[in-house]
């Protein structure tokens, strides 16, 4: 086992950490054979509290990575044999977009984050990569630094998620995006289908395979021909260590996020639909998280509503302002 991967990996969740994405928990084990060291990537508001490890292996979104794929991180993503952290950092955050900055209270994950920074201080060589499960193993006793080392590191802080705490979510569903989704569809009185792609909305073409992945849609009422969009402080407020970096299609991301704003709000419009853009700035929100009142959100969810109903013609219905494609091409 050359590659660096793994150490980059483990890297990679510290740094996402300091820069406030506290929610991230990994499992590290070896394979049923004892042949290959693998990892799950998750967020914590994912945990079900009725798996001893929060069954990561089913969240809605997670990364993965085995030693047996050499350099390919979460099953597609080819890394350099020199990969940084920073370039793993990116990684996660490319596939798991619900993923944000959040306090120490919201996810309640502090102690872990403080047991991980300590957890990474033991762990600079591939033969010390940390081990929480595999057969024949006995857990009780702490994490294994190093498979087979019988070095033994203490076992990370249990969570126990707070269902009564309004700021801590028991589940990815209560994410404030979908926070607001489910709002929507208590208004109107129908289920939304979350993440839905079309065809014919597709991002910028890779420069490694070509190809262009469907931009989904955060919600989609198909009986009325409205598709929701919700923005968080990362579509109207840079974020200068992650925007700066170059994506898969050879943008800067922060560009290439104005950029699908843009074709969204062009092209739904154009395939008879109407776009309703709802920002974190119609409610009460604290650092950029809505400080969550239900009546009064939904509230401000109907008048929304009721605006997007009003359009005789497909458009986009928002109270700020989205970029704007100057000459936006069908995807």
């Amino acid at each position: 086992m050359d590659t660096q991967l793994p150490l980059r990996i483990m890297e990679a969740v510290g740094l996402l950490h300091r820069l406030g994405y506290l929610g991230l928990r990994i499992l590290p084990g070896i394979n049923a054979s004892g042949t290959a060291w693998r990892i799950v990537i998750h967020n914590v508001t994912e945990w079900n509290p009725e798996d001893k490890f929060g069954d990561p292996f089913n969240s809605e979104e997670s990364c993965v990575y085995s030693t047996a794929g050499a350099n390919v991180f979460n099953n597609d993503v080819q890394m350099p044999e020199d990969v940084s952290r920073v370039s793993v950092a990116e990684a996660i955050l490319e596939a798991m977009p619900s993923l944000q900055r959040s306090t120490p209270g919201e996810t309640g994950n502090l102690d872990y984050v403080r047991w991980y920074a300590q957890l990474l201080s033991q762990v600079t060589r591939l033969d010390e990569l940390p081990v929480a499960y595999a057969d024949y193993f006995d857990d009780s006793e702490g994490w294994e630094l190093g498979w087979g080392s019988d070095r033994r590191f203490p076992a990370p802080p249990r969570y126990l998620p707070e269902p009564d705490a309004p700021l801590v979510p028991a589940k990815a569903g209560h994410r404030d995006e979908h926070y607001v989704l489910d709002l929507c569809a208590e208004v109107l009185g129908m289920s939304c289908a979350g993440q839905q792609t079309f065809d014919w909305l597709r991002g910028e073409p890779s420069l490694k395979s070509g190809k262009r992945k469907a931009l989904p849609v955060d919600g989609y009422f198909e009986a009325l021909g409205l598709v929701v969009e919700y923005h968080e402080r990362q579509h109207s407020e840079p974020v200068p260590f992650f925007d700066n970096k170059v994506t898969s299609a050879g943008m800067l991301r922060g560009a290439q996020r104005k950029l699908y704003d843009a074709c969204k709000a062009a092209l739904i419009p154009q395939h008879g639909l109407t776009l309703l853009v709802i920002d974190y700035r119609d409610f009460f929100h604290k650092k950029g998280k809505i400080v969550r009142d239900p009546a009064r959100d939904r509230e401000i969810v109907a008048a929304l509503l009721a605006r997007a109903a009003e359009c005789s013609d497909p458009g986009v219905v928002t109270n700020f302002p989205v970029p704007l494609a100057e000459t936006p091409a069908e995807r």
